[in-house]
């Protein structure tokens, strides 16, 4: 008998991310937590994935928060802007057919921002999130 374990979205949406971001921002550091030691010189993404309900045997109900930090928060305008890209990567239908995406359907309900954040630290902030339908992982 197969187990059903929760997809792991995180992995897969920082490597998805990664690689349609590289091109256009070579330094982007894209992870799921940020590291202790960021400084604000390179444009940051942490994914995070806060869980959620699971449909039925192989679907699950997944709510993922992205972080966007990037430039001085006095010219938030690139963080703003790399936030808006990323929601455009996120919310469109095509990411379930992409291979190996676990992704089955984008929950339009779920999906908000980008919007900025209040930051004491002089590094713009963003915050935007998606839900998605996702396929579990068999084993």
């Amino acid at each position: 008998m197969s187990v059903v374990l929760p997809p792991n979205l995180e992995l897969w949406l920082c490597g998805y991310l990664r690689d349609r971001l590289k091109p256009s921002y070579s330094t982007i550091l894209v992870s799921v937590r940020e590291p202790d030691d960021y400084d604000g010189s390179r444009p940051l993404v942490v994914v995070r994935d806060d869980g959620g309900s699971q449909s039925n045997r192989v679907l699950f109900d997944r709510s993922i928060g992205i972080t966007v930090r990037y430039g001085p928060r006095r010219s938030p305008g690139p963080c703003r802007d790399l936030a808006a890209s990323i929601y455009g990567l996120l919310t469109d239908p095509s990411i379930a057919q992409l291979d190996g995406s676990p992704i089955a359907g984008i929950e339009g309900d779920g999906c908000n921002g980008p919007y900025f954040v209040a930051e004491d630290s002089n590094i713009a902030r963003c915050y935007l999130t998606v839900e998605f339908t996702a396929i579990g992982e068999f084993r």
